[in-house]
């Protein structure tokens, strides 16, 4: 009896201690940390099978992360390549528009495409900005699929939808990913606009960022999917 009712506190810190110092120990090794971080979520997934409200959030998370790990491998900067997805994140922004986070991703994306032109006419050598683009755009469509989730899942599997906590934890951190990714492509249009080589706070401090985002979601996936399967482990 005292055991199961420290467990919760216990597997909490256990792994919650463990997924931070994975996310430390893992930092300068991308390769390794979004292996661990699809396996993590495969994990879940199989161990979750039951619950389709958890399997729905991590499929949504697996499929933005292979396609973004696809995206890597063939990604080409070119000219007609930033046409063509430039094209596709306003089609996505439209689709998306009752976000409020839509207006802030609008304004930069216009911004990106007056400054692109521009620097094609000037002939200007310009940075892989369109990266960051994809990478704000990827997370507004999570967040689109995490909002709409419920409605799909009854569509689908009537009477077993529900809205769960881990849905708003992963609805909120893809936010805080979105607003990061605009900093640093801001933070480019300015080094690169204004020629003020100094401006490179974002460029310094974004491997951190954007990992500690990454850990905290494998935490959150892991807390929220373990409180609703508690109760089950209990009974056993």
């Amino acid at each position: 009896m005292l055991i199961r009712a420290y467990l919760p506190t216990i597997m909490t810190a256990l792994f919650g201690g463990l997924f931070v110092a994975f996310g430390i120990l893992s930092f300068g090794n991308a390769y390794i940390f979004d292996r661990v971080f699809l396996a993590v979520l495969v994990f879940t997934a199989l161990l979750c099978k039951d619950n389709i409200n958890i399997v729905s959030v991590v499929v949504i998370l697996f499929i933005q992360a292979i396609i973004g790990e696809t995206l890597w491998l063939f990604w080409d900067d070119t000219l007609t390549f930033k046409f063509i997805f430039y094209i596709f994140s306003l089609a996505v922004l439209y689709f998306c528009r009752h976000d409020k986070i839509t207006r802030v991703i609008l304004a930069v994306t216009i911004l990106m495409i007056i400054t692109n032109i521009f620097w094609y006419i000037t002939s200007y050598n310009p940075p892989n900005t369109t990266w960051y683009m994809w990478l704000t755009i990827s997370s507004l469509g999570v967040r689109f699929l995490i909002f709409s989730r419920v409605s799909f899942v009854e569509h689908y599997f009537p009477k077993r939808s529900e809205s769960i906590n881990l849905d708003w934890a992963i609805y909120r951190l893809s936010a805080f990913f979105i607003f990061i990714q605009v900093a640093m492509i801001l933070e480019y249009w300015v080094r690169h606009v204004f020629s003020y080589s100094d401006a490179i706070l974002m460029y310094t401090i974004y491997p951190y960022l954007t990992q500690t985002i990454a850990t905290l979601i494998i935490w959150v996936v892991f807390h929220e999917s373990y409180k609703l399967l508690l109760p089950k482990i209990m009974k056993v």
